[in-house]
C-alpha cells in the first residue's frame, strides 16, 4: 500500500531519506500505511486544491526547526 500522491509530496520527497525515527514512523503510518487516508496533507490538498508546504507533517504538525534543512 502506497500513497498515490507520493511523486509529489513535498514532505515525503524531502524527508524520504531521513534517519530520523518520527520521520520514518510517519512514513511508514501515513504514506505506507493504514494512516493513509488520515494525513492532513492529503486532506489540504482536497480542501485547498493545492499541496501544504513541504515542512508540515502527515499529521497536521509542522517539522521542528532543528529538522528542517
Amino acid at each position: 500500500m502506497e500513497c498515490e500522491l507520493l511523486e509529489t509530496c513535498g514532505f515525503f520527497k524531502k524527508y524520504e531519506g531521513s534517519l530520523d525515527l518520527a520521520c520514518r514512523g510517519f512514513i511508514k503510518s501515513y504514506c505506507n500505511g493504514d494512516k493513509m487516508d488520515l494525513c492532513a496533507r492529503k486532506i489540504h490538498r482536497a480542501e485547498h486544491g493545492q499541496p501544504p508546504h513541504d515542512d508540515m507533517m502527515p499529521s497536521g504538525q509542522d517539522m521542528p526547526k532543528s529538522y528542517q534543512s
